[in-house]
């Protein structure tokens, strides 16, 4: 089988969240189980992108947007178990970030991602890649199904090629002025609210939803939520629409890449045989980021886009409270200008007690999550969550909001049966936030042994990439039957 994967981020060249880190490690995991795997992204000039070594495809290819041709230049590299193709161009993708700085998005994200969708099938067809599936993600890839059953739905190349459509998260949708429809070059028919347009305006994530063969989400928890009105963000209607072509594939981590028995980024390695190296991991933590704590206390990690999805707004009202606990508060992560701003204050007014490196370098997050005893996730909405999974790896155990993906995969711990592999909270609330840390606080200093045992659960589970891989797989083959019959 033969699949075409289009994100707009990858790891290490590209993050801004957790599709990254999925979109960098599928590939390799269907790789291993015989696919041929391709991935196509923009071109960012990031350090990652500029130090790699590739090879000029296409110089010149010709995009038609919005009634004109727009050049593109397409490279490769090769990229272990799959080949990359970057689609570059210096206007559209010569960014500091990926979607827009922290205080918005870009104003022609419309205009650039139309480009980006275009010029990845216009490569398609020069390259004369065999092709069975494309595997979107996201709305900035959404269009790619729409162009394939429209403009270009003549094209021999394609008659054959199925598309699979993945909803990250329904939060970011896409959501642009019908005007931005001209760019396209649709005709304005297909403006219309069971195709391209929801509350009057051009919503990509809904056209995706809509024209390709085969529509699925992270998580069976997460499914079920938007399928419901009052989750859906206005698609519930055309989710339940899709019902026979809509799946839940639950998500993964690459389990090579997060290992902490070889993880290179660690101070000691460690494993479920012999866990004694996290502790060495939570002394130079405590010291690289000039922490004042005993290190009998717990370290709670925070590791997140800063945005009111994620909970960074609850997290800051319980600031003031973690800091005068018997406790330290990491926080990394990227976001929101005011969440950022908010952060480093409180790291100011509470030196040694709250840390706030703001940033997602690799080496950080895997040393936070080593070092850490509790990774905290209050997310408003979390689709699946892959923090969790690491948290599971790592020996440290998650603190969740009961939602999405976190709902599905962490269970609460009981002290009466001693069962469960972390910690839970229901209201979305900063009083919620702190009884759930207050528990697993006093849980980690007052019942060593029910900590050991939350430890051994969480180590205990599997949720490699390996598996979701092979969830794909499936979904593969019932997108080449719709597209195909039989």
């Amino acid at each position: 089988m033969n699949v075409a994967i289009v994100t707009p981020e990858a790891l290490p060249f590209a993050k801004s969240g957790e599709l990254a880190d999925f979109s960098a490690a599928l590939p390799k995991y269907l790789a291993s189980l015989g696919l041929n795997v391709t991935l196509i992204m923009p071109k960012y000039r990031t350090p990652e992108i500029e130090s790699l070594p590739t090879q000029t495809v296409l110089p010149e290819l010709s995009v038609p947007l919005g009634g004109e041709r727009v050049k593109a230049g397409v490279s490769k590299a090769e990229h272990g178990y799959f080949d990359i193709y970057f689609i570059d161009n210096p206007k559209y993708f010569l960014r500091e970030r990926i979607y827009g700085p922290s205080t918005g998005e870009y104003l022609d994200n419309d205009e650039r991602f139309i480009f980006f969708s275009r010029a990845v099938l216009e490569f398609l067809l020069k390259s004369k890649l065999r092709l069975d599936i494309i595997h979107c993600h996201n709305w900035p890839s959404a269009l790619v199904p729409v162009f394939l059953k429209t403009h270009y739905r003549n094209e021999r190349a394609f008659s054959r090629v199925a598309t699979v459509f993945t909803l990250h998260n329904v939060a970011f949708q896409g959501d642009f002025p019908p005007e931005s429809l001209v760019l396209t070059e649709l005709n304005w028919n297909y403006f219309n609210p069971r195709e391209l347009s929801l509350n009057g305006r051009f919503n990509f994530l809904k056209a995706g939803v809509v024209y390709a063969d085969v529509v699925n989400t992270v998580s069976s928890a997460y499914k079920k939520e938007i399928l419901a009105k009052k989750h859906s963000r206005g698609l519930s209607e055309i989710l339940q629409s899709r019902r026979g072509t809509f799946f839940s594939v639950r998500s993964g981590i690459d389990y090579e890449a997060w290992n902490p028995e070889k993880d290179p980024y660690l101070a000691a390695n460690y494993g479920p045989a012999d866990i004694s190296g996290k502790n060495a991991c939570k002394l130079a933590l405590i010291k690289e980021l000039g922490l004042r704590l005993p290190e009998t206390s717990p370290i709670i990690a925070y590791i997140s886009h800063l945005s009111r999805f994620k909970g960074t707004d609850i997290l800051l009202e319980a600031l003031d409270e973690i800091g005068a606990m018997e406790a330290a508060l990491v926080v990394c992560g990227e976001g929101e200008e005011r969440y950022e701003l908010a952060l480093g204050e409180a790291a100011r007014r509470h030196r040694g007690r709250i840390a706030a490196p703001l940033e997602i370098r690799p080496a950080l997050v895997h040393k936070v999550v080593a070092g850490a005893d509790i990774l905290l996730i209050p997310s408003l909405h979390e689709p699946c969550g892959l923090n969790q999974f690491c948290g599971f790896r790592y020996g440290t155990i998650p603190v969740v909001r009961a939602t999405g993906g976190l709902k599905e995969t962490v269970k609460p711990y009981s002290p009466a049966t001693g069962k469960g592999n972390g910690f839970v909270f229901q209201e979305y609330s900063a009083a919620a936030l702190l009884a759930a840390l207050r528990e697993a606080t006093d849980c980690y200093r007052n019942a060593p042994d029910a900590w050991r045992r939350l430890r051994e659960e969480g180590l205990r589970e599997n949720y490699s990439l390996e598996v979701t891989a092979r969830g794909y797989v499936r979904l593969y083959q019932k997108a080449l039957r719709s597209k195909r019959g039989g």
